[in-house]
Protein backbone atom coordinates (compact mmCIF):
# COMPACT_ATOMS: atom_id res chain seq x y z
CA UNK A 1 0.00 0.00 0.00
CA UNK A 2 1.58 3.30 -1.06
CA UNK A 3 2.03 5.89 2.56
CA UNK A 4 -0.23 8.04 2.24
CA UNK A 5 -1.93 8.37 5.21
CA UNK A 6 -5.93 8.72 5.35
CA UNK A 7 -4.73 11.73 7.61
CA UNK A 8 -8.15 13.91 7.48
CA UNK A 9 -10.23 10.79 7.55
CA UNK A 10 -8.07 9.16 9.81
CA UNK A 11 -8.17 12.34 12.24
CA UNK A 12 -11.21 13.14 11.82
CA UNK A 13 -12.62 9.95 12.30
CA UNK A 14 -11.04 9.67 15.80
CA UNK A 15 -10.59 12.92 16.52
CA UNK A 16 -14.06 13.29 17.58
CA UNK A 17 -14.15 9.97 19.32
CA UNK A 18 -15.45 8.63 20.20
CA UNK A 19 -7.67 -24.06 5.07
CA UNK A 20 -11.21 -22.89 4.62
CA UNK A 21 -13.31 -26.03 3.64
CA UNK A 22 -15.84 -25.98 0.33
CA UNK A 23 -18.38 -27.97 3.19
CA UNK A 24 -17.97 -25.05 5.45
CA UNK A 25 -20.01 -22.65 3.70
CA UNK A 26 -22.49 -20.86 5.92
CA UNK A 27 -25.72 -21.31 4.11
CA UNK A 28 -28.63 -22.69 5.78
CA UNK A 29 -27.97 -26.03 3.30
CA UNK A 30 -24.42 -26.39 5.14
CA UNK A 31 -25.80 -27.04 8.60
CA UNK A 32 -23.77 -28.87 10.84
CA UNK A 33 -21.16 -29.39 8.33
CA UNK A 34 -17.86 -28.36 10.93
CA UNK A 35 -17.49 -30.35 13.36
CA UNK A 36 -13.55 -30.67 13.74
CA UNK A 37 -11.52 -26.59 14.12
CA UNK A 38 -11.96 -24.28 11.23
CA UNK A 39 -9.29 -21.63 10.56
CA UNK A 40 -11.72 -18.65 9.65
CA UNK A 41 -9.54 -16.05 9.76
CA UNK A 42 -8.88 -17.47 5.93
CA UNK A 43 -11.09 -16.39 3.26
CA UNK A 44 -14.14 -18.27 3.29
CA UNK A 45 -15.38 -20.20 -0.26
CA UNK A 46 -17.53 -17.70 -1.44
CA UNK A 47 -16.18 -14.65 -4.29
CA UNK A 48 -17.82 -11.54 -2.30
CA UNK A 49 -20.66 -9.15 -4.23
CA UNK A 50 -21.10 -6.16 -2.81
CA UNK A 51 -23.72 -3.58 -3.42
CA UNK A 52 -25.13 -0.28 -1.67
CA UNK A 53 -28.38 1.19 -1.89
CA UNK A 54 -30.18 4.54 -0.35
CA UNK A 55 -32.62 4.48 2.63
CA UNK A 56 -34.24 7.79 2.64
CA UNK A 57 -31.33 9.90 3.27
CA UNK A 58 -28.61 7.73 3.98
CA UNK A 59 -26.07 5.48 2.45
CA UNK A 60 -26.35 1.20 3.13
CA UNK A 61 -23.64 -0.74 2.35
CA UNK A 62 -23.99 -4.57 1.63
CA UNK A 63 -21.85 -7.70 1.50
CA UNK A 64 -22.77 -10.80 0.21
CA UNK A 65 -21.73 -14.27 -1.47
CA UNK A 66 -21.68 -14.45 -4.48
CA UNK A 67 -22.52 -16.77 -7.61
CA UNK A 68 -18.71 -17.62 -8.74
CA UNK A 69 -20.27 -18.47 -12.14
CA UNK A 70 -21.86 -14.86 -12.94
CA UNK A 71 -18.97 -12.79 -11.13
CA UNK A 72 -18.80 -11.37 -14.93
CA UNK A 73 -22.63 -9.63 -14.96
CA UNK A 74 -20.93 -7.32 -12.12
CA UNK A 75 -17.77 -5.22 -11.53
CA UNK A 76 -14.49 -6.03 -9.81
CA UNK A 77 -13.98 -3.32 -6.76
CA UNK A 78 -9.80 -3.33 -5.61
CA UNK A 79 -10.41 -0.68 -3.73
CA UNK A 80 -12.74 2.21 -2.43
CA UNK A 81 -11.43 5.80 -1.42
CA UNK A 82 -11.19 7.12 2.40
CA UNK A 83 -12.46 10.72 0.99
CA UNK A 84 -15.87 8.72 0.18
CA UNK A 85 -16.94 9.19 3.75
CA UNK A 86 -17.64 13.40 2.89
CA UNK A 87 -20.23 14.79 1.30
CA UNK A 88 -19.04 15.98 -2.26
CA UNK A 89 -18.22 19.35 -1.14
CA UNK A 90 -16.33 18.86 1.69
CA UNK A 91 -14.53 16.04 -0.13
CA UNK A 92 -13.38 18.53 -3.08
CA UNK A 93 -10.99 20.94 -0.05
CA UNK A 94 -8.98 18.00 0.62
CA UNK A 95 -5.75 17.36 -0.61
CA UNK A 96 -5.62 14.42 -3.02
CA UNK A 97 -2.34 13.19 -1.45
CA UNK A 98 -3.65 12.87 2.05
CA UNK A 99 -6.71 10.32 0.24
CA UNK A 100 -6.25 6.65 0.68
CA UNK A 101 -7.10 3.95 -1.40
CA UNK A 102 -7.92 0.94 0.69
CA UNK A 103 -8.12 -2.78 -0.80
CA UNK A 104 -11.10 -4.54 -1.17
CA UNK A 105 -11.53 -7.96 -3.12
CA UNK A 106 -15.19 -7.76 -4.36
CA UNK A 107 -17.60 -8.04 -7.35
CA UNK A 108 -19.98 -4.84 -7.34
CA UNK A 109 -23.77 -5.86 -8.25
CA UNK A 110 -22.68 -10.36 -8.46
CA UNK A 111 -25.70 -12.16 -8.58
CA UNK A 112 -25.78 -13.41 -4.91
CA UNK A 113 -25.10 -17.55 -4.62
CA UNK A 114 -27.92 -19.53 -5.42
CA UNK A 115 -27.31 -22.04 -2.31
CA UNK A 116 -28.79 -19.94 0.59
CA UNK A 117 -30.38 -19.04 2.32
CA UNK A 118 -28.05 -17.09 4.17
CA UNK A 119 -27.38 -15.76 7.75
CA UNK A 120 -27.42 -11.98 8.16
CA UNK A 121 -25.44 -9.26 10.03
CA UNK A 122 -26.66 -5.96 10.58
CA UNK A 123 -23.72 -3.63 11.41
CA UNK A 124 -23.12 -0.65 13.68
CA UNK A 125 -20.56 2.00 13.26
CA UNK A 126 -18.80 3.78 15.74
CA UNK A 127 -18.89 7.29 16.64
CA UNK A 128 -17.23 9.77 13.63
CA UNK A 129 -17.11 6.91 11.58
CA UNK A 130 -18.21 5.84 8.42
CA UNK A 131 -20.11 2.16 7.30
CA UNK A 132 -17.39 1.99 4.65
CA UNK A 133 -14.63 1.58 6.49
CA UNK A 134 -15.33 -1.91 7.83
CA UNK A 135 -15.36 -3.19 4.27
CA UNK A 136 -12.92 -5.73 4.70
CA UNK A 137 -14.35 -6.94 7.79
CA UNK A 138 -17.70 -7.68 6.13
CA UNK A 139 -16.67 -8.83 2.69
CA UNK A 140 -14.50 -11.47 4.70
CA UNK A 141 -17.90 -12.31 6.22
CA UNK A 142 -19.37 -12.95 2.86
CA UNK A 143 -16.48 -14.94 1.87
CA UNK A 144 -18.22 -17.50 4.47
CA UNK A 145 -21.64 -17.00 3.49
CA UNK A 146 -23.48 -14.52 5.34
CA UNK A 147 -25.04 -11.69 4.19
CA UNK A 148 -23.91 -8.25 5.83
CA UNK A 149 -25.52 -4.62 5.71
CA UNK A 150 -23.88 -1.23 7.34
CA UNK A 151 -25.58 1.68 7.46
CA UNK A 152 -24.52 5.58 7.60
CA UNK A 153 -25.71 7.21 11.10
CA UNK A 154 -25.73 10.36 9.75
CA UNK A 155 -26.13 11.81 12.86
CA UNK A 156 -23.19 10.97 14.24
CA UNK A 157 -20.77 9.99 11.32
CA UNK A 158 -17.49 10.95 10.35
CA UNK A 159 -19.46 14.37 8.18
CA UNK A 160 -20.96 14.98 10.92
CA UNK A 161 -18.50 15.98 13.45
CA UNK A 162 -16.21 17.15 10.82
CA UNK A 163 -19.16 19.72 10.23
CA UNK A 164 -20.25 20.50 14.00
CA UNK A 165 -23.49 18.54 13.48
CA UNK A 166 -23.42 15.69 15.54
CA UNK A 167 -27.14 15.14 17.17
CA UNK A 168 -27.53 12.55 20.12
CA UNK A 169 -29.42 9.89 20.79
CA UNK A 170 -30.87 6.71 19.33
CA UNK A 171 -31.45 7.08 15.60
CA UNK A 172 -28.48 4.75 15.36
CA UNK A 173 -30.77 1.78 16.81
CA UNK A 174 -33.36 2.53 14.39
CA UNK A 175 -31.15 2.98 11.23
CA UNK A 176 -30.42 -0.89 12.16
CA UNK A 177 -34.06 -1.39 12.50
CA UNK A 178 -34.77 0.19 9.07
CA UNK A 179 -31.92 -1.84 7.35
CA UNK A 180 -33.93 -5.27 8.74
CA UNK A 181 -36.96 -3.72 7.16
CA UNK A 182 -35.65 -3.30 3.55
CA UNK A 183 -33.45 -6.28 3.43
CA UNK A 184 -36.89 -8.11 4.28
CA UNK A 185 -38.35 -6.32 1.41
CA UNK A 186 -35.31 -7.00 -1.05
CA UNK A 187 -36.17 -10.52 0.10
CA UNK A 188 -39.62 -11.31 -1.05
CA UNK A 189 -38.79 -9.83 -4.47
CA UNK A 190 -35.80 -8.84 -7.15
CA UNK A 191 -32.50 -10.49 -7.35
CA UNK A 192 -32.14 -11.07 -3.21
CA UNK A 193 -35.20 -12.95 -3.28
CA UNK A 194 -35.07 -16.05 -0.81
CA UNK A 195 -31.33 -15.63 -0.62
CA UNK A 196 -31.70 -14.43 3.36
CA UNK A 197 -32.62 -16.30 6.34
CA UNK A 198 -33.64 -14.19 9.39
CA UNK A 199 -34.05 -16.64 11.79
CA UNK A 200 -30.31 -16.53 11.64
CA UNK A 201 -29.61 -12.95 12.11
CA UNK A 202 -26.83 -11.27 14.63
CA UNK A 203 -26.15 -7.57 15.20
CA UNK A 204 -22.52 -6.42 15.16
CA UNK A 205 -21.07 -2.76 16.30
CA UNK A 206 -18.38 -1.03 17.07
CA UNK A 207 -17.51 1.72 19.93
CA UNK A 208 -21.22 3.40 19.81
CA UNK A 209 -22.48 1.24 17.30
CA UNK A 210 -21.58 -1.82 20.12
CA UNK A 211 -23.80 0.27 22.04
CA UNK A 212 -26.35 0.70 19.25
CA UNK A 213 -25.70 -3.30 18.08
CA UNK A 214 -26.55 -4.25 22.37
CA UNK A 215 -29.72 -2.20 22.10
CA UNK A 216 -30.85 -3.70 19.01
CA UNK A 217 -30.75 -7.29 20.31
CA UNK A 218 -33.42 -6.57 22.66
CA UNK A 219 -35.65 -7.05 19.17
CA UNK A 220 -37.06 -10.46 19.39
CA UNK A 221 -35.59 -11.02 15.52
CA UNK A 222 -32.13 -10.71 16.60
CA UNK A 223 -30.84 -13.82 17.61
CA UNK A 224 -27.32 -12.63 19.02
CA UNK A 225 -24.85 -9.68 18.95
CA UNK A 226 -21.01 -9.16 18.94
CA UNK A 227 -19.68 -5.64 20.49
CA UNK A 228 -16.03 -4.64 19.53
CA UNK A 229 -14.51 -2.49 21.63
CA UNK A 230 -18.48 -1.23 22.18
CA UNK A 231 -20.22 1.60 23.70
CA UNK A 232 -22.67 0.33 26.57
CA UNK A 233 -25.77 -0.60 25.36
CA UNK A 234 -28.11 0.94 28.22
CA UNK A 235 -31.20 2.88 27.68
CA UNK A 236 -29.94 6.55 28.95
CA UNK A 237 -29.02 9.56 27.93
CA UNK A 238 -25.04 9.91 27.20
CA UNK A 239 -23.27 13.81 27.10
CA UNK A 240 -19.90 14.90 28.38
CA UNK A 241 -20.66 14.80 32.14
CA UNK A 242 -22.03 10.98 32.13
CA UNK A 243 -19.60 9.31 34.89
CA UNK A 244 -18.80 5.79 35.32
CA UNK A 245 -20.87 5.74 38.84
CA UNK A 246 -23.92 6.48 36.50
CA UNK A 247 -23.06 3.82 33.89
CA UNK A 248 -22.61 1.16 36.77
CA UNK A 249 -25.68 1.92 38.44
CA UNK A 250 -27.39 1.98 35.11
CA UNK A 251 -26.19 -1.78 34.33
CA UNK A 252 -27.77 -2.61 37.81
CA UNK A 253 -31.03 -1.29 36.93
CA UNK A 254 -30.90 -2.52 33.66
CA UNK A 255 -31.72 -6.42 32.28
CA UNK A 256 -29.06 -7.57 29.39
CA UNK A 257 -31.04 -9.03 26.65
CA UNK A 258 -31.25 -12.65 26.35
CA UNK A 259 -29.52 -13.52 23.50
CA UNK A 260 -25.85 -15.43 23.19
CA UNK A 261 -23.45 -12.59 22.95
CA UNK A 262 -19.54 -12.14 21.94
CA UNK A 263 -17.44 -9.10 22.89
CA UNK A 264 -14.35 -8.40 21.44
CA UNK A 265 -11.63 -5.43 23.37
CA UNK A 266 -8.60 -3.63 22.95
CA UNK A 267 -6.01 -4.36 25.74
CA UNK A 268 -4.91 -0.64 25.33
CA UNK A 269 -7.80 1.10 24.33
CA UNK A 270 -7.45 4.67 25.39
CA UNK A 271 -10.89 5.39 23.85
CA UNK A 272 -13.36 2.67 25.77
CA UNK A 273 -11.06 1.40 28.28
CA UNK A 274 -10.94 -2.44 29.01
CA UNK A 275 -12.10 -1.68 32.21
CA UNK A 276 -15.61 -0.40 30.94
CA UNK A 277 -15.66 -3.48 28.28
CA UNK A 278 -15.39 -5.78 30.99
CA UNK A 279 -18.16 -4.53 33.07
CA UNK A 280 -20.52 -4.84 29.98
CA UNK A 281 -19.27 -8.41 29.54
CA UNK A 282 -19.93 -9.05 33.62
CA UNK A 283 -23.21 -7.81 33.14
CA UNK A 284 -24.26 -9.67 30.12
CA UNK A 285 -25.99 -12.96 30.31
CA UNK A 286 -24.53 -16.25 29.69
CA UNK A 287 -23.74 -18.02 26.64
CA UNK A 288 -20.75 -15.28 26.26
CA UNK A 289 -17.74 -14.86 25.69
CA UNK A 290 -14.52 -12.29 25.62
CA UNK A 291 -11.56 -12.23 24.06
CA UNK A 292 -9.01 -9.09 24.50
CA UNK A 293 -6.74 -8.48 22.01
CA UNK A 294 -3.06 -7.96 23.08
CA UNK A 295 -1.80 -4.62 22.51
CA UNK A 296 -4.51 -3.64 20.25
CA UNK A 297 -6.66 0.20 20.84
CA UNK A 298 -9.71 1.28 19.41
CA UNK A 299 -9.10 1.42 15.97
CA UNK A 300 -7.89 -2.45 15.58
CA UNK A 301 -11.46 -2.51 14.28
CA UNK A 302 -11.41 -0.39 11.17
CA UNK A 303 -10.13 -1.11 8.05
CA UNK A 304 -7.97 2.33 8.19
CA UNK A 305 -5.79 1.49 11.57
CA UNK A 306 -3.07 -0.07 9.03
CA UNK A 307 -2.99 3.18 6.59
CA UNK A 308 -2.75 5.20 9.83
CA UNK A 309 0.21 2.94 10.76
CA UNK A 310 2.11 2.46 7.32
CA UNK A 311 1.84 6.23 7.13
CA UNK A 312 3.53 7.53 10.63
CA UNK A 313 1.02 7.80 12.91
CA UNK A 314 -0.75 11.37 13.42
CA UNK A 315 1.49 12.78 15.78
CA UNK A 316 3.83 14.21 12.93
CA UNK A 317 1.23 16.36 12.34
CA UNK A 318 1.50 18.29 15.63
CA UNK A 319 1.75 22.02 15.04
CA UNK A 320 0.45 21.70 11.46
CA UNK A 321 -3.96 20.54 12.17
CA UNK A 322 -5.60 22.78 14.48
CA UNK A 323 -5.95 20.44 16.97
CA UNK A 324 -4.11 19.66 20.33
CA UNK A 325 -1.58 16.96 20.80
CA UNK A 326 -4.21 15.01 23.11
CA UNK A 327 -6.65 14.16 20.12
CA UNK A 328 -4.13 13.56 17.92
CA UNK A 329 -3.05 11.02 20.19
CA UNK A 330 -6.22 10.14 20.44
CA UNK A 331 -6.25 9.97 17.12
CA UNK A 332 -3.76 7.12 16.86
CA UNK A 333 -5.38 4.77 19.31
CA UNK A 334 -4.15 0.78 18.27
CA UNK A 335 -2.22 1.86 15.14
CA UNK A 336 1.43 2.74 15.75
CA UNK A 337 3.89 0.38 15.73
CA UNK A 338 3.99 -0.52 19.56
CA UNK A 339 0.47 -1.86 18.89
CA UNK A 340 -0.87 -4.94 18.01
CA UNK A 341 -0.32 -5.26 13.74
CA UNK A 342 -3.51 -4.71 11.99
CA UNK A 343 -3.56 -7.01 9.79
CA UNK A 344 -3.25 -9.90 13.02
CA UNK A 345 -6.06 -7.75 14.70
CA UNK A 346 -8.05 -8.17 12.23
CA UNK A 347 -7.23 -11.96 11.44
CA UNK A 348 -8.51 -12.51 15.27
CA UNK A 349 -11.38 -10.65 14.27
CA UNK A 350 -12.58 -12.23 11.62
CA UNK A 351 -12.11 -15.76 13.05
CA UNK A 352 -13.94 -15.08 16.04
CA UNK A 353 -16.88 -13.54 14.44
CA UNK A 354 -17.27 -16.37 11.82
CA UNK A 355 -16.65 -19.02 14.63
CA UNK A 356 -19.21 -17.60 16.70
CA UNK A 357 -21.84 -16.41 14.19
CA UNK A 358 -21.62 -20.44 13.15
CA UNK A 359 -21.92 -21.86 16.21
CA UNK A 360 -24.49 -19.60 17.24
CA UNK A 361 -26.28 -20.72 14.68
CA UNK A 362 -25.95 -24.43 14.72
CA UNK A 363 -23.87 -24.17 11.15
CA UNK A 364 -21.16 -25.81 13.12
CA UNK A 365 -21.89 -29.34 15.14
CA UNK A 366 -19.17 -28.00 17.87
CA UNK A 367 -17.44 -25.17 19.43
CA UNK A 368 -13.85 -26.41 18.50
CA UNK A 369 -13.17 -23.38 16.34
CA UNK A 370 -13.91 -21.51 19.21
CA UNK A 371 -12.09 -23.77 22.31
CA UNK A 372 -9.24 -21.55 24.54
CA UNK A 373 -6.84 -24.19 22.88
CA UNK A 374 -7.37 -23.37 19.16
CA UNK A 375 -8.08 -19.67 19.02
CA UNK A 376 -4.44 -19.11 21.18
CA UNK A 377 -2.46 -22.01 18.74
CA UNK A 378 -3.99 -19.92 16.07
CA UNK A 379 -2.65 -16.80 17.95
CA UNK A 380 0.02 -17.56 20.14
CA UNK A 381 1.18 -13.68 20.66
CA UNK A 382 -2.51 -11.62 20.25
CA UNK A 383 -4.27 -13.10 23.00
CA UNK A 384 -4.16 -11.45 26.49
CA UNK A 385 -7.51 -13.08 27.42
CA UNK A 386 -10.22 -15.55 26.61
CA UNK A 387 -13.18 -15.72 28.87
CA UNK A 388 -16.22 -18.63 28.20
CA UNK A 389 -19.46 -18.47 30.17
CA UNK A 390 -22.33 -20.58 29.26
Amino acid sequence: MRRSLVVVTALFAVLTLSVGLLSGCSSSSSKNSASAAVDYSKPGPYPVGTTSFMMGDRMVYMFYPADKDRLGEGTPVTSYSSADAFPPALRAAIPAALIQEVPLDATKDAPIATDGPFPVVIHSHGFGGYPEFTSQHLAHLASWGFVSAAPDHLERDLAANSLGKVVRGETDVQDLRNTLAHLQADNASGPFAGSMNFDELAAEGHSAGGSAAGKFAYDPEVKTFIGQAPGAPLKMNYDGTTTADQITAAYAAQTPPDKPSMLLAGEVDQTIPLARVTEEYNWLAAPKRFLVLKGAGHNAFTDICKPIREGGGLMQYSGKLPAPDSLLRLGEDGCTPENLDPDTGYAVINHMTVAQLRHVFGLDTSDASLSSSYVESLFPDAIARYDIQG
